[in-house]
């Protein structure tokens, strides 16, 4: 029974016939000279066949061997598709679902994306933006590979790698007396005033925690709710109250606004920012690589935020 080719076989007698010399074709394979001569020596008693012509000056392919190169040749090119394919030479190539809550996609992404161009050109992004809850469970099923989030979270299904972290400033009409204010304490505020994102947004969660700790006993029962902070600051620029803001959406959000900002004194309330992903995956790697291109952004592009120094791996 005769044997079937090898890989290493059939790689000897492409190399050997594209390059026409035993030594070049040896180097270019990385392997000696008395190795790839034995691997198509055996190839050949295999097949009962010539494949080349040996002599001293240079080497040709006989006719037996041209009928068979090109099967040679997609048998070896179909291989290294194959290896490709499961260990890309590239880390973060081909397709890659994120997920990205809306109150950090309109501010971040901007930043991101030309980085991720100029660093995973070979990366197929897909953005997916919902709400924390609805982008958990997408990682959980599978539909999304990360997510960008704030803490705190509670899935044991995910682990987490720090992002950045921000402060939370104070949004209130341009005319207000504490517009450009640097020492707004969150317990002055009262919850008549303050506008608030609708149920199922982590920052409502997080300001309204804010404000519960401050001593504010009603907030978030507000009449005027809304599903996006562009719709917020449109009602506190027209006086309809304030809110909450992170710092990374002021630029953004003021633009063509009558918007007056504050700042909270020190510690000043705020949110940590991280990339999660199943605690299953086998890509953590690749992971650890898309959180520190996301890291050079935000150090390149949004100087206001710090990284953030802490792992908070836990999933809670």
């Amino acid at each position: 029974m005769r044997a079937n080719p090898t890989l290493a076989q059939l790689r000897a007698f492409v190399a050997v016939a594209d390059l026409q010399h035993f030594g070049d074709a040896a180097s270019a394979l990385g392997v000696s000279q008395p190795t790839l001569s034995q691997a198509l020596s055996t190839l050949e008693a295999n097949l009962d066949v010539s494949l080349v012509e040996r002599s001293p000056r240079r080497v040709l392919v006989t006719p037996e061997g041209e009928h068979l190169l090109p099967l040679a040749r997609q048998a070896v090119d179909a291989v290294e598709a194959f290896r490709s394919a499961a260990l890309p030479d590239t880390w973060l190539s081909g397709p890659l679902h994120v997920g990205v809550i809306p109150t950090i996609a309109p501010y971040l992404l901007p930043t991101l994306l030309p980085a991720l161009s100029r660093e995973a050109p070979d990366l197929e992004l897909h953005v997916h933006e919902d709400q924390t809850d609805r982008l958990l469970e997408a990682l959980a099923e599978g539909s999304i590979d990360l997510a960008v989030l704030a803490l705190p979270l509670k899935d044991t299904r995910i682990t987490t790698q720090p992002l950045y972290t921000e402060d939370f400033v104070l949004a209130v009409p341009s005319a207000h007396p504490w517009a450009g204010a640097s020492d707004v304490s969150v317990a002055d505020l009262t919850d008549d005033q303050l506008l608030f994102l609708e149920e199922g947004h982590c920052l409502r969660d997080q300001t309204v925690d804010v404000c519960l700790t401050s001593g504010i006993a009603h907030a978030g029962e507000s009449n005027a709710r809304a599903a996006s902070l562009s719709t917020i600051v449109q009602l506190v620029s027209a006086g309809l109250g304030m809110t909450f803001l992170p710092e990374t959406a002021v630029k953004v959000e003021s633009r063509g606004a009558h918007l007056g900002i504050a700042r909270f004194n020190a510690p000043a309330p705020g949110r940590t920012i991280v990339l999660a992903h199943r605690r299953s995956s086998t890509r953590t790697e690749e992971f650890e690589d898309f959180a520190e291109i996301i890291r050079r952004a935000v150090v390149k592009g949004m100087p206001f935020v710090r990284l953030a120094g802490s792992d908070h791996s836990d999933g809670k």
